[in-house]
């Protein structure tokens, strides 16, 4: 896969077997497209539900797609070894190194991509999107640093990742939050009455997350309280997998369902599968937020409203970079708590909104430009900047630019 010298050749990976992380990157990858039919675009797709949603989001004559797929000598294993780790996503990224190796620019969501880099050659400059814009250390892992550029929503993050050496003299570009650039026109109704809609929006990492130690408690809660409707709709990787562990928090946690009670109720939805887990068709019909360490809580943020943190571990979080986001809202450590929480916030709904529009505002840097075409034209300069220092033989220094 190569281009004449004034094109270049950009690989955009959709690797993941859920689709949550195909929503930040498909507006790049449309806006790079629209803003450059010159050059040759191609997506890498995971099969399935992840490869159907690209082809929906960007179709586009100068956009090929490539569906990454492994052999069933390694397949076959892959599938039962992904119950515990993502074996079948390793599987097909070492199944299709030769359709990396041509590419100017691989732009990822994910940390995993980095697996490639020391397997294909080294002319192919790794571009980190992200997936999300929480407060967790995992997303500005030193590791980072591996990629030439990183595309940061805002200052938050780009404050982070120089504290973690994630950016250490690799390139960096404030792009704001392209996922906000499809963001509901107007709130979705999930119920047939007016009462306030509470979404619970747990994580599924056991260290962090309430679900395991708390969940049900909050589910029987609105059962016991009719007059405010739940949507339950957890991380859509807390059902992908039976088991899961937090890597450096020694936490185990088996992802119980929720009991078939809860379905009858007709003031409690739950969703644990489909698209509107990531769509923000959620975040933006919900008058009040429950959750813990998901990022869903920014893009809940768009439009301040009051939200509750349920602390199940009993964690210190004051002054914990970690947990930043828990000072948008009243933090509780038990139901009697949650309950009280939730009726004080419906109660007086702007208690927090100045915490919130700062934490924000620092998160996300926000422009009158949408945000995938900033990101797009972060990839262009970038990627026009090395092949100019390639044409004259200058690399140093590239790394550096930003």
């Amino acid at each position: 896969m190569k281009a004449p010298d004034d094109r270049a050749v950009i690989g955009f990976l959709f690797n993941h077997d859920a689709g949550h992380q195909a929503g930040h990157l498909t507006p790049i990858l449309g806006a790079y497209a629209d803003a450059r039919p010159q050059d040759d675009v191609c997506a890498f797709v995971a099969p399935g539900e992840v490869a159907d949603m690209v082809r929906k989001a960007t179709a586009r004559p100068n956009v090929r797609i490539v569906e990454l797929k492994a052999p069933a000598a390694l397949s076959a294993p892959a599938r039962v070894l992904d119950l515990a780790f993502p074996a079948s996503r390793s599987a097909r990224l070492r199944s299709n190194l030769a359709a990396f190796s041509g590419l100017d620019a691989l732009v990822t969501p994910e940390h995993a991509a980095l697996k490639l880099k020391p397997l294909i050659p080294a002319g192919v400059s790794f571009i980190y999107s992200g997936h999300g814009a929480g407060d967790r250390a995992y997303g500005f892992d030193a590791a980072l640093s591996a990629f030439d550029l990183i595309l940061a929503p805002g200052m938050k993050s780009v404050r982070r990742f120089k504290a973690a050496g994630a950016i250490n003299g690799n390139a960096y570009a404030l792009v704001g939050y392209p996922k906000f650039d499809a963001a509901p026109a107007a709130p979705e109704r999930f119920f047939d009455n007016d009462n306030p809609v509470v979404l619970y929006n747990p994580h599924f990492s056991p260290a962090f997350s309430s679900w395991y130690r708390a969940g049900v408690k909050v589910l029987d809660w609105f059962a016991a309280n009719k007059d405010l409707n739940l949507i339950f709709a957890p991380h859509v990787m807390l059902y992908r997998r039976p088991v899961h562990m937090t890597p450096g928090e020694g936490a185990i946690g088996w992802a119980r369902r929720a009991p078939a009670r809860f379905f009858r109720m007709p003031n409690i939805r739950i969703d644990v599968g489909s698209r509107r887990l990531f769509d923000m068709s959620y975040t933006a019909a919900a008058d009040l937020y429950v959750g813990d360490a998901s990022s869903q809580v920014l893009e809940f943020l768009l439009r301040p409203r009051p939200c509750v943190f349920f602390n199940a571990h009993g964690r210190d979080w004051r002054g914990d970079p970690n947990f930043a986001h828990w000072r948008c809202g009243e933090v509780v450590e038990d139901i009697e708590s949650l309950g009280a929480a939730i009726r004080a916030g419906l109660a007086s709904r702007d208690a927090y909104r100045l915490a919130q529009q700062e934490h924000f505002s620092d998160t996300f840097d926000l422009t009158h430009e949408p945000s995938a075409a900033r990101a797009a034209a972060a990839i262009a300069r970038f990627v026009d900047e090395k092949k100019q220092r390639r044409a004259t033989g200058d690399l140093a220094g590239l790394r550096a630019a930003s």
